[in-house]
């Protein structure tokens, strides 16, 4: 037990300063790079590498959060995704709460798919 308590800990750790990394590395994206030579690179429209450096940020940071990297990607995605609907003059409050409800929703059934009984328990026969 002791031992599992220590291994969490240097995981713990570990994604502290990959995430403090990565947000001082937008930080200095955002002070020293003007947006407009990223804004086509390499897909027009689509700042690229602030992008990557924005959902990389987010996803540590959902890590630690969470401690599970399946759930922070998850809502990493839903962020992204509006995010670049803002970018594109569509992100609104409704496709906000739409996409939040999505999340919500894989959240719950997923935390329900883990917790079903196996197949042979759900059948009952009365004799």
């Amino acid at each position: 037990m002791e031992r599992k308590i220590h291994e969490r800990k240097k995981r713990y750790g570990r994604l502290l300063v990959v995430a403090a990394i990565n947000w001082a590395l937008i930080g200095l994206m955002i002070w020293k790079v003007d947006p407009e030579l990223i804004r086509d690179f390499f897909f027009p429209g689509s700042y690229l590498p602030m992008t990557l450096l924005l959902a990389g940020g987010i996803f540590w940071l959902l890590s630690i959060l969470f401690m599970s990297s399946r759930r922070a990607a998850r809502w990493t995605v839903g962020i992204m995704v509006f995010l670049f609907l803002r970018i594109w003059g569509l992100g609104s409050l409704l496709n906000a709460s739409l996409i939040f409800g999505l999340l919500l929703i894989s959240e719950i059934y997923l935390h329900k798919e883990k917790k079903r009984p196996a197949a042979d328990s759900d059948i009952t026969l009365n004799k």
